[in-house]
């Protein structure tokens, strides 16, 4: 029987599992990486009470002068003045640098006039004008970052904000990629009867080469049980995530299948999605194996939509932070034949004037890779549902990345 899509996707999630070490990691290594332990607020942010601007600070009760005697000068990276102004007194201060004490206001330089030491202003002021106070951002001991918080480039700039040098992150996936096939063959060599260029490969490992992730390139499985049976065997010693692409169905050529039956557990076979249908995963000693469909979309979709989040949730991220977030677009084409399995269409989604719209593309067989370089989105047709124009449909962007 076949799995329905969602309720494979939440069995993929909830029950998959692996040994996630804890490493400690410099900052700039830690991009794209899980936290593996909650981030705390080490300082107050800002630091000290500052400027916000070139100006002057003003001591005491504003409106009682109507001009100030500048007594000082205050520079970014200047100690904390410690010297409280008073009432008619203002010190020069620049952008970044502290407050002193007794200060009401911070005026900036293009509203003052200044002769002889002698402040005015030219333009009216009120209190706690251009301050940055301390704390007012973050303060001591707040949480900063949960664990299971994927680090971007921001995440990064804010946790080396707070001294930090290193983070605990979990440690990278090592992730092994195979094709299958007597019939495939590397780029580059001669092309004889029969035969066709690996493609398969060469998407997943581009799609996953820029993650902070291990990925080795396991090359091309012959269709031989004996040696695919121990080229699995070494994979599993090798990597915590197993992927091929074909010979994934019940044919005597079918030997990927075969070999994960007799070597592991095989947990779920076959989807109710179009592309897609032979998807399957299990174990190889503790390992996860994850067997893709062998026509090209059909790996693509399968990736995308069931084996990408896989991978975010074992690096560590929550569950509901590593589903596919789709946008809502309004179809430009019509659907009238029904199917009774969930689809996938390639489409071109177009964001630049109101509402989004998604227009597809022609040559939706599995095996037709051309279609997809114009693609950027993948739509969902639920089972056994017509789709008119204008009707509004899941998109679910290629974004290619992990």
């Amino acid at each position: 029987m076949l799995k329905n899509y969602d309720e494979a996707l939440h069995e993929l999630l909830e029950k998959t599992f692996i040994s996630r070490p804890i490493q400690s990691y410099s900052l700039l290594k830690a991009t794209d990486l899980v936290l593996a332990k909650n981030i705390y607020v080490h300082h107050d942010t800002p630091f000290f009470s500052n400027s916000a601007m070139d100006g002057y600070a003003l001591g005491g009760t504003i409106h009682q002068c109507k001009e100030w005697k500048v007594i000082d000068r205050i520079a970014a990276g200047d100690s904390l003045p410690t010297t409280s102004l008073q009432t008619g007194e203002a010190v020069r201060i620049f952008t970044g640098a502290p407050i002193p004490p007794g200060t009401s206001t911070v005026v900036q330089q293009e509203n003052t006039i200044l002769i002889n030491r002698i402040l005015t202003l030219t333009q009216p002021v009120q209190g706690k004008q251009n301050i940055r106070f301390q704390g007012e951002e973050l303060q001591k001991g707040d949480l900063l970052f949960s664990q299971g918080q994927k680090l971007f480039p921001a995440n990064i700039a804010l946790i080396a904000s707070q001294g930090y040098k290193t983070v605990e992150i979990y440690k990278p996936l090592t992730i092994l990629i195979y094709s299958t096939g007597n019939e495939v063959i590397e780029p580059g060599s001669s092309l004889t009867s029969g035969k066709i260029y690996d493609a398969n490969r060469y998407l997943l490992l581009s799609w996953l080469q820029k993650s902070s992730h291990h990925i080795i390139d396991g090359g091309i499985l012959p269709d031989n049980q004996q040696e695919t049976e121990l080229s699995l065997i070494k994979a599993s010693q090798q990597a915590d995530i197993i992927i091929t692409s074909g010979g994934v169905s019940v044919g005597e050529e079918d030997h990927v299948h075969n070999a994960l039956k007799k070597l592991g557990k095989l947990i779920l076979w076959k989807l109710a999605i179009k592309p897609g249908k032979p998807f399957a995963w299990g174990q190889i000693n503790n390992k996860l194996f994850f067997m893709l469909p062998g026509n090209p979309i059909s790996t693509l979709v399968t990736f995308q939509q069931l084996v990408i989040p896989a991978l975010r949730h074992l690096a560590g991220e929550p569950i509901e932070k590593c589903l596919s977030k789709p946008i809502l677009a309004q179809a430009q084409f019509t659907k009238t034949k029904v199917q009774s399995r969930r689809e996938f269409l390639r489409i071109k989604l177009e964001l630049t004037q109101g509402i989004p719209k998604a227009y597809l593309l022609n040559n939706q067989g599995s095996a037709m890779l051309a279609t997809i370089s114009q693609a950027n989105g993948l739509a969902e047709i639920p089972e056994n549902t017509v789709i008119q124009t204008g009707d509004f449909i899941k998109i679910y962007p290629l974004h290619y990345s992990l």
